[in-house]
């Protein structure tokens, strides 16, 4: 990875915010000098969205002209869950609209274990991802597998069998450093991946010991840590990954829940900017 990264390059995950209007997302990423977003037009948990603009074209025509007027671009659109009940039809009508908004990428994952969960077989599994991805094209959309230990898609090597297996050019592999580090990955096994099928990173970072499994997904989704406060070894992740991997922000912090939307935002830029300019430092000291 390059060594210097200018945050009007990188985009924010919905995540890092959570809960917000999108038109009030993407205004607080650019006043805080984001130069792209991620938006949330599916939901990947059993709670429904709170801001659904899917079938709502004002709500879409809204959006789009958020994005104009604030010199913002979507990078991706999710979250598309590989599971038994999948509907390719609302699948379709994700994949239009994030085109429609400018999109260039999508994350799919896997169904996340519990002892309610019905999940598909292996070949089941590559037969709708392989289909996600032929209609992705139809759109210009790439498509990530995003691994996480709770989900059924649970390591690198996992999510690189299935896009593998389905062989299709518009696919690649999401590292989230959470979820890699959580999973024991190194930057090793980062380096070992085919470069055209990294499709984008997620960056935080997080404490050294690991909650339990069933805490997992409390943490991915709350409690992450600012880049460079945690014991997730960033920089060696960065210089395995491809000069021209996209980075994504994701870092929803618990003790700002109660902050603005404004502040937390402006937070996790200047988090990020601080981290940037460290690791550029040490690089440009170590020549």
């Amino acid at each position: 990875m390059q060594q210097h990264i200018d945050v009007r390059q990188v985009s924010v995950a919905n995540l890092t915010i959570g809960r917000a209007d999108p038109i009030r997302f993407v205004e607080a990423a650019a006043s805080a000098g984001f130069g792209a977003v991620g938006l949330l037009l599916m939901t990947a948990t059993p709670q429904p969205l709170e801001f659904e603009i899917l079938g709502k074209p004002e709500a879409v025509r809204d959006l789009k002209s958020a994005l104009k007027s604030n010199a913002m671009r979507v990078f991706d659109v999710e979250a598309f869950v590989l599971s038994p009940s999948a509907d390719l039809a609302r699948f379709r009508k994700a994949l239009e609209t994030g085109a429609e908004v400018g999109a260039t990428h999508i994350s799919a994952i896997g169904t996340q274990l519990s002892k309610d969960s019905t999940f598909l077989t292996k070949s089941e599994r590559e037969d709708l991802f392989g289909g996600l991805c032929d209609q992705a094209a139809e759109y210009g959309l790439h498509v990530g597998v995003e691994y996480m230990l709770y989900r059924d898609v649970a390591t690198w090597r996992d999510a690189l069998d299935l896009v593998e297996s389905a062989g299709r050019p518009n696919a690649g592999l999401i590292v989230d450093v959470l979820h890699h580090y959580r999973g024991a990955g190194t930057a090793d096994d980062l380096a070992s991946i085919p470069s055209n099928r990294i499709a984008y990173a997620q960056l935080s970072d997080a404490r050294k010991v690991s909650p339990g499994i069933d805490n997992l997904p409390a943490e991915a989704r709350g409690d992450r840590l600012a880049l460079g406060d945690g014991a997730i070894p960033l920089s060696e992740y960065l210089d395995a990954l491809p000069d021209d991997t996209q980075l994504v922000i994701e870092t929803p912090v618990a003790n700002q829940l109660a902050w603005t939307i404004s502040d937390r935002m402006q937070s996790a830029a200047d988090r990020s900017r601080d981290y940037f300019a460290q690791r550029a430092a040490a690089i440009a000291k170590s020549l």
